[in-house]
């Protein structure tokens, strides 16, 4: 086989790559897409959630099961875990009760009231919705991690972030597929990946600062 031969052979299996690459990353940036839209969609029905339980109140006799309203039930603590050491972090509350009260419960921190309590202690949980937001024991209560707060923030940077990586993995793929036979790909689908990279490293501090000032998805 001539120099030239074996060029073409190494061309022609660097073309066939390169298109096959461009035809496997196009439909998955296409399902990225639309999974971001329908993220993207499901934010504004967060946002009433979020709304509904910061005016829940606590629910008043006779009470219905079905009331949107803060219900309370007993538990018995089975034990905690509070892991706090380095990156290790985990505040764990165990717990025995009729439903709706949750086998494991996650508390985000040991104050003011998952240091104190011990195997047995009887406790009262509160539930709204599907949510266990809080646990009593004599007048010192804590909030559990178990909330809507948090939701819309979160949803709205995973699907800014799908629509990026849809938008571009749907640009590289079609460049690849027209581009196949050429060495190397145009320099504009290096740029647009760390653009999209940029993007993506962006939308978490944002998604952030929206939650902790409390302006919401728009930031």
């Amino acid at each position: 086989m001539t120099r030239n031969s074996r060029a073409d052979a190494r061309r022609r299996r660097r073309t066939r790559w390169t298109r096959a690459l461009g035809l496997a990353v196009a439909p998955l940036a296409a399902a990225a897409g639309v999974a971001g839209i329908v993220a993207l969609a499901t934010v504004p029905d967060a946002v009433d959630e979020v709304r509904a339980f910061r005016s829940a109140r606590p629910c008043t006799l006779p009470v219905s099961p079905t009331a949107d309203c803060l219900h309370t039930y007993p538990a018995t603590v089975r034990g905690t875990v509070i892991e706090n050491e380095g990156r290790s972090q985990l505040y764990l509350l165990e717990l025995d009760g009729r439903h709706p009260v949750p086998t494991e419960l996650d508390m985000d921190d040991e104050a003011p009231l998952l240091k104190q309590l011990r195997k047995g202690d009887h406790v009262t949980v509160t539930v709204w919705r599907d949510y266990t937001t809080a646990v009593t024991r004599n007048g010192v209560a804590q909030e559990s991690s178990d909330t809507p707060e948090g939701l819309p923030e979160f949803q709205t940077v995973l699907a800014l972030d799908l629509l990026a990586a849809g938008g571009f993995g749907g640009y590289a793929g079609v460049t690849a597929i027209r581009h196949a036979r050429q060495r190397s790909l145009p320099g504009s689908v290096a740029l647009w990946g760390r653009r999209t990279v940029g993007a993506v490293l962006a939308s978490l501090p944002a998604g952030f600062v929206g939650y902790e000032t409390e302006i919401g998805p728009v930031v």
